[in-house]
């Protein structure tokens, strides 16, 4: 999984079950205003609660103004990665 979703890559990392939405959607937002970010992978769990990531970074990426290609990846309980 490392060599697929990580290397060469910057990582966020986040609990949308247990932490601060809004703050989340606030962090990332200054980060994509800030930098020039040239795509956005979100990687979650196949656990109903991680799928908040997924809108988090929408509406991060809405209130940034910027139009950068997303893509969401489910990473299963076996460990597979699927595309939704």
């Amino acid at each position: 999984l490392h060599s697929k979703l990580l290397d060469g890559r910057s990582v966020m990392m986040g609990c949308p079950k247990f932490d601060n939405g809004r703050e989340y959607v606030e962090k990332i937002t200054q980060i994509l205003k800030q930098n020039n970010v040239r795509s956005l992978t979100i990687a979650v769990m196949e656990v109903p609660c991680c799928s908040g990531l997924r809108r988090i970074a929408e509406l991060a990426l809405q209130a940034s103004g910027k139009m950068i290609p997303t893509q969401t990846l489910m990473i299963s309980v076996k460990g597979e990665i699927s595309r939704i």
